[in-house]
């Protein structure tokens, strides 16, 4: 009874195929949630957004589960652009509300950081692709592994269920030829007593007229 729930635990900790797809998705959003609150206090779009959005992306595209691997890939770039257009807008409000020169100028700054951080976000959004590409690869060919494998047992199975077979057929027609000769031989054991009985009948018969023509 006690080995039941060491079993069970066992078989939860084996069955576990990656995160889930909209987990993985949560965490890059609340990394770069968290990332833009610290710009908006800080006033500028620094480090802190950056390092969330990688140490996130990077982490999410390892754990995933297989399928959501390309959902997670792509939403990552889609999240940043979102959170650093609303950090832009957020910083350059006061700006915008005024109107005029500063007005243009504050749209451009909205828009500036997402040409000043494209390169980290092209870097980051190709490291998750190779991650997910080295995934999807590993998991191919761990799968035609184990097809392969259990094509082989497959294979061993049927030939141990073929050889079964013969042997049982062949000792199916030996217990035949078996039960034919005994048969046989009893027949010719009860046709050798029905001789011998018949043999010593006349015997007698004979000894008996012996015995009366004596007389």
């Amino acid at each position: 009874m006690s080995q039941t729930p060491n079993r069970t635990r066992h078989a939860t900790t084996t069955t576990f195929v990656g995160l889930p797809t909209g987990s993985a998705i949560g965490i890059n959003f609340a990394a770069l949630f968290t990332g833009a609150l610290i710009a908006v206090w800080t006033g500028s779009i620094g480090w802190p957004l950056l390092a969330l959005f990688a140490a996130a992306v990077i982490i999410t595209t390892t754990v995933v589960n297989p399928r959501g691997i390309y959902l997670t890939v792509v939403t990552a770039p889609l999240l940043f652009f979102i959170s650093v257009i609303a950090v832009g807008y957020l910083l350059s409000r006061d700006q915008l509300s005024t109107g005029g020169t500063s007005s243009r100028t504050a749209q451009l700054l909205v828009v500036y950081p997402l040409v000043e951080l494209f390169p980290v976000l092209a870097a980051v959004t190709l490291g998750a692709i190779i991650i997910g590409w080295v995934r999807i690869r590993l998991i191919k060919r761990q799968n035609d592994a184990l097809l392969e494998r259990e094509t082989a047992e497959r294979s061993r199975a049927s030939e141990s269920n073929r050889r079964t077979n013969i042997e049982g057929r062949r000792a199916r027609e030996r217990s035949r030829a078996v039960s034919v000769q005994e048969l046989v031989s009893r027949e010719r054991d009860r046709s050798g007593r029905a001789r011998s009985a018949h043999g010593g009948s006349t015997r007698v018969v004979n000894r008996l007229g012996d015995d009366l023509y004596s007389e």
